[in-house]
């Protein structure tokens, strides 16, 4: 016999008893939507996480601040501070998987735009690298190294500006947000004043150029500029030129005592940088060199850190749903052996008399191994289903509420990807399968004559 005749032979005596086919199909019907539905909200609980994390910041960059690495474990240090400087960025561009290297310089004060005050963190970077760092723009245009006051601003830049004379001003609702389009083609300026002189300040003017995409990343605050500009302005910050002779004393008496004390802060080299930013080709890479540079000394922080406690929190999350809805199909699967036995006496002589006229005990056990199989797709299907259409609805019914726990943002409570469905889909075969392999091998075994004289 070939695959064919086996085939419709199977289909045919599938539903010789329709009303026992149809329970036992009901059963794996909601054993698979069980498992699917179960592993659907693990899966959408990890994406869901994921897609927030995101929102904080990209998970393939690392950010190394000035400072000593520390095991948050055991809180003790890890390796030597190291500085950033050139050297450094060179050591950290020569690592596999790092795609660019930006170093910054910060540079803080307050800022003016028309009437408004306001505050934000201004960054020194290398346009040429800030481009390939993979921020996007919202609006306006990247800067270049030719745009020495020019400056790009993060999304909420606009709202860290308020009217002095609006004396309810800090009580403005966080709905109520301003454009941050409205800042393209303005100009700020940011008030300087030296760190060892506070009467000695300069009021420098930047044009805003454009507005970076990401209204909760962590750039959403911050500002960018050249760092040329940055490195003079900061020249003018730390200039002890400006001190009286007695407070050049004191300060440098002062920087002895916190270095005896083992304090670096004030040991450092004014000309390092305050930040190096790290891009790497994915999450996977991320983890790897930010191992390395902490072992190092580095001082780094990364989203990808937190993303493996969340993967590992999501594979016992789909673990435990999963094997909720397993046992749901193993109960089914001891239904599909049930039938498949009570076939066999119930087609004792069918199976005497296609022995006789030339079939063989495997064309027997492929035959009721297709039937026990064609039962678990049955099922497959119609679980797999109905478990799509029960994902749309728990999406519904529950994406308020998973927006008020996401700052807004609605997520999918439950995801079903195509491997999901494809794996359901064979699972609830192979279920089959095995289910019916016994009563398949009790059937192939059946001697012709004793099969026809029993009936």
């Amino acid at each position: 016999m070939n695959h064919v005749d086996v085939l419709r032979m199977a289909y045919g005596n599938l539903f010789r008893r329709k009303m026992r086919a149809i329970l036992t199909i009901i059963g794996v019907f909601i054993g698979t939507m069980a498992i699917v539905v179960m592993m659907s909200l693990g899966i959408g609980l990890s994406e869901s996480t994921t897609k927030q994390m995101e929102s904080w910041g990209d998970l393939n960059k690392i950010t190394i601040n000035q400072g000593r690495s520390w095991n948050p474990e055991t809180g003790e240090y890890m390796g030597d501070e190291q500085r950033l400087n050139d050297d450094a960025v060179s050591l950290i561009r020569s690592q596999e998987g790092v795609l660019a290297v930006m170093p910054s310089i910060q540079v803080g004060g307050q800022t003016m735009w028309g009437k408004k005050q306001g505050w934000f963190q201004l960054y020194g970077v290398d346009p040429e690298v800030f481009v390939r760092m993979g921020y996007t723009m919202a609006g306006g245009r990247f800067i270049r190294a030719s745009d020495a006051n020019g400056v790009i601003v993060g999304w909420q830049v606009i709202n860290q500006f308020y009217d002095p004379d609006d004396q309810n001003w800090w009580m403005r609702p966080q709905t109520d947000q301003s454009d941050p389009m409205d800042m393209i083609g303005e100009v700020v300026y940011v008030t300087l004043n030296n760190n060892y002189n506070y009467e000695i300040m300069r009021k420098q003017p930047l044009t805003v150029l454009g507005v970076l995409e990401g209204e909760y990343k962590d750039h959403a605050y911050s500002a960018f500029a050249p760092i040329e500009t940055l490195q003079k302005w900061r020249d003018f910050v730390n200039d002890k030129s400006y001190m009286t002779p007695e407070q050049r004393q004191q300060q440098e008496q002062w920087e002895k005592d916190m270095a005896a004390m083992g304090n670096s802060y004030y040991s450092r080299d004014p000309k390092d940088y305050d930040q190096i930013h790290i891009l790497c080709k994915d999450v996977k890479a991320a983890r790897a060199v930010a191992s390395v540079l902490r072992d190092l000394g580095f001082n780094l922080w990364t989203v990808a850190d937190y993303m493996e406690n969340v993967e590992n929190q999501a594979f016992i999350i789909q673990a435990v749903l999963g094997g909720i809805g397993g046992i749901t199909l193993l109960v089914a699967s001891i239904g599909i052996a049930n039938t498949m036995v009570m076939a066999i006496y119930e087609r004792t002589r069918e199976i005497g008399v296609m022995k006789v006229i030339g079939a063989t005990g495997g064309d027997v056990m492929k035959m009721f191994l297709m039937e026990a199989g064609l039962i678990g797709v049955c099922g497959g299907v119609l679980g797999l289903l109905c478990s799509l259409g029960a994902s749309r609805l728990i999406n519904f019914l529950a994406g308020d509420y998973m927006a008020m726990g996401m700052g807004g943002e609605r997520y999918d409570i439950s995801v079903i990807p195509p491997y999901l469905m494809l794996f359901a889909l064979v699972f609830a075969f192979c279920i089959g399968v095995v289910a019916g392999l016994y009563p398949a091998r009790r059937a192939s075994k059946l001697s012709p004559i004793l099969a026809i004289r029993n009936e």
